[in-house]
């Protein structure tokens, strides 16, 4: 381990403890960036001890003493010093900025990276939390990671070095100087679960506020259809009026904190500013003396208020922490594995139902290079089962599925996926063009290689005829096509990968039926050797001939508390019809 990681390691398991460890390489990254900025911070911080030092000569070799010269002297040197310190702390703010920017983005890549690599078995949580975590939560660790480990340095410096000009001014007054941090620290020590306690409500507050307000924007189209926006915009006020009372709350709280420590500070400096001036009274104690004894001591107090306020500031940094840590563990992880050797594309279903499956458990040999339809009702576990082929769905327990007889349990996602390919009925597009969006499939695919696809899928003509070719502008989630372009363009993706398994799941629902069978026979056309697995209830999909068609049955162990198996009111009421 190089001492960098080792420095890593050490800050932040004082800063958050052992359970923080995923957050070590973006610390180890970001150290040389802190150091940079710590220096030029303490440069700064060395400057600024000297003004009250100098002001204290000033006053006394040159004002009481009566000369002229040092008078000038002294008021040169703190020009100089002051411009100097100007250009550091110029210097410092841009440091600053740059390297903290840049870990803030590298905190956010590395969650983001979490966050798309988590296991398919864990729940889908909310997109406003998850952008809540991304986005807030990310912050508040930066901002305590980075400002925290520089304010601690330089307040620390500005603490000692303050100390020293306090004792070798008096080091009586200096005594009584320092009485006030015990008396702090013991409040904040009272005070701190009280603090995480009103940073995890916030917390929660934003997630919730943040999701509904997504999935608002998202559902605008059937909000719209419905005529309910005037009803759903009502419930964003009670939403709100949470947030504001709970932050409201925290603020009454952050307040009281930081105002009792400043009352006792400023009654220990009102007491070294008497006890002080009746030394300069009897003549004990010149003048310039106890100037700069309390522009040392006011110095002081911006130090001594940051490292209380990082005792408190690392309870909602821990909370921050938290709820990151959901997504960084590793336990959330896909279970990564071995690649999958060659194959022709053969499948194996034992004992196999998804989690959340009503039918009774599968046991299913596909061949490679089959045509299979999977039928049965709807709701009975269709799509989860397929989905158990690529890992995109929890299996049941004692659930197996192999690929050309490797259990797919240990081969790596990533390939699997890219070898059985699941084309979904709802087609997720991104915002940017067409060539960008089938590239996601196939990042090296020359436009040849596009072209040939989208013949396939019978999109072809209709782009040339736009006149917009691959650049075709797609906006979010591509609302500006069709259903079924969007299902077409996501068929058109699938084909780029290097499948040997292709699942299409009902995924021609909303094409029109002579554009889907031809979209069929150029599929079977160009992939004889594939295996291809159709869910579909309707459409020129049941026409295939197929290999195999399998048939899923409900469990009739798994029944309502009506007594009713799955599916059994949906059966009745289509055989009465």
């Amino acid at each position: 381990m190089s001492l960098r990681e080792t420095a890593a390691r050490r800050a932040v398991r004082r800063a958050f403890g052992a359970e923080a460890g995923w957050l070590q390489p973006v610390v180890a990254r970001a150290l040389p960036g802190i150091s940079l900025v710590l220096a030029t911070s303490l440069g700064a911080a060395a400057l600024g001890l000297a003004p009250p030092w100098l002001t204290k000569q000033l006053i006394d070799k040159g004002l009481v003493a009566g000369d002229a010269q040092a008078l000038w002297l002294y008021a040169g040197a703190m020009f100089a010093v002051g411009l100097v310190a100007l250009g550091s702390s110029v210097v410092n703010s841009l440091l600053h900025l740059r390297f903290s920017a840049a870990m803030l983005a590298d905190l956010r890549g590395r969650m983001l990276g979490a966050v798309l690599g988590q296991s398919s078995a864990r729940p889908s949580p909310q997109v406003g939390e998850v952008m809540a975590r991304l986005d807030g939560d990310t912050a508040e660790i930066q901002r305590f990671a980075f400002d925290g480990l520089l304010a601690a340095g330089g307040s620390v410096f500005r603490l000692v070095g303050g100390a020293a000009m306090l004792f070798a001014l008096e080091w009586r007054l200096a005594l009584l100087a320092t009485a006030a941090t015990p008396l702090n620290l013991v409040f904040l020590a009272w005070a701190r679960p009280r603090t995480q306690t009103r940073a995890e409500e916030v917390r929660a507050s934003r997630g919730a506020l943040s999701s509904w307000l997504v999935e608002t924007v998202a559902g605008l189209p059937t909000l719209r259809v419905l005529g309910a926006e005037g009803a759903r915009a009502k419930d964003l006020e009670p939403l709100q009026a949470g947030q504001i009372a709970l932050l409201i709350r925290q603020r009454r709280w952050l307040e009281l904190t930081g105002a009792v420590p400043q009352v006792v500070t400023a009654a220990v400096r009102s007491a070294v500013l008497v006890a002080g001036g009746l030394m300069v009274i009897a003549g004990t104690w010149p003048l310039g003396s106890l100037i700069a004894f309390i522009a040392y001591l006011g110095m002081m107090t911006g130090p001594l208020q940051n490292l209380l306020g990082l005792y408190h500031a690392q309870a909602q940094a821990k909370v921050a922490l938290a709820r990151l840590s959901a997504f960084a563990n590793k336990h959330a992880a896909e279970p990564g594995g071995r690649a999958p050797a060659p194959g022709p594309g053969a499948l194996r279903f034992v004992a196999a139902r998804g989690r959340d499956g009503r039918h009774l458990p599968a046991d299913l040999m596909i061949r490679a290079g089959q045509k299979v339809l999977l039928d049965g009702p709807s709701g009975i576990g269709k799509s989860t089962l397929v989905a158990l082929a690529a890992r995109l769905a929890a299996p049941a327990a004692g659930a197996r599925v192999f690929l050309d007889g490797e259990d797919v349990a240990g081969l790596d996602p990533v390939a699997l996926r890219r070898a059985v390919a699941v084309v979904p009925q709802a087609a997720m597009l991104f915002h940017g063009t067409l060539a960008e969006n089938l590239r996601l499939a196939d990042p090296g695919a020359s436009d040849t290689a596009l072209w040939q696809a989208l013949e396939d899928t019978g999109l072809a003509d209709m782009l040339r005829q736009r006149g917009q070719g691959l650049a075709l502008p797609i906006t979010e989630a591509g609302r500006n096509l069709s259903g079924g372009e969007r299902q077409r363009i996501a068929i058109t993706r699938a084909l780029l990968l290097p499948f040997r398994v292709l699942v299409l799941d009902e995924t021609l629902s909303e094409v029109d039926a002579p554009a889907a069978a031809a979209i069929l026979s150029a599929i079977l056309a160009r992939h004889p050797d594939r295996t291809i697995l159709v869910i579909a209830h309707a459409g020129p999909a049941r026409a295939l001939a197929f290999d195999q068609v399998v048939t899923l049955t409900a469990d009739p162990a798994l029944r309502s508390s009506r007594g009713e198996a799955p599916n059994q009111r949906e059966n009745a009421r289509e055989n009465a019809v």
